[in-house]
């Protein structure tokens, strides 16, 4: 198949975007890497000023568990006392809390 006149005509005007188009193709790689970096970077960057909650200890002394009962302060106390609290275990008092106390201030005087 020849080549008219007008091909090359045409041709030569779309020149200059053929060469942009190239330059394209050869640049996007290269464009794209260097955004990604700078993602992975914007990321490290955030981790690090990220408040992080603290590691649990793998190994080494357990947590401190509080005793339920009695307290070390109560020792003292007479035998009868102590027999008596082995014997019948008082129910604690129930407390009745009023949802509604402490809601108003009296500001009248």
């Amino acid at each position: 198949m020849p080549i008219r006149p007008i091909d090359l005509q045409t041709l030569l005007m779309q020149m200059t975007q053929v060469g942009r188009d190239q330059a394209i193709e050869k640049d996007g790689p290269a464009l794209q890497s260097s955004i990604q970096g700078a993602v992975a970077q914007k990321k490290e960057i955030e981790s690090k000023d990220a408040v992080r909650r603290p590691e649990e200890p793998k190994d080494g002394p357990g947590a401190v568990k509080e005793r339920g009962g009695r307290s070390h302060f109560h020792e003292g106390k007479s035998g009868e006392e102590d027999a008596e609290g082995e014997e019948g275990d008082k129910p604690q008092d129930e407390v009745v809390r009023d949802p509604s106390l402490g809601n108003r201030v009296d500001l009248s005087g």
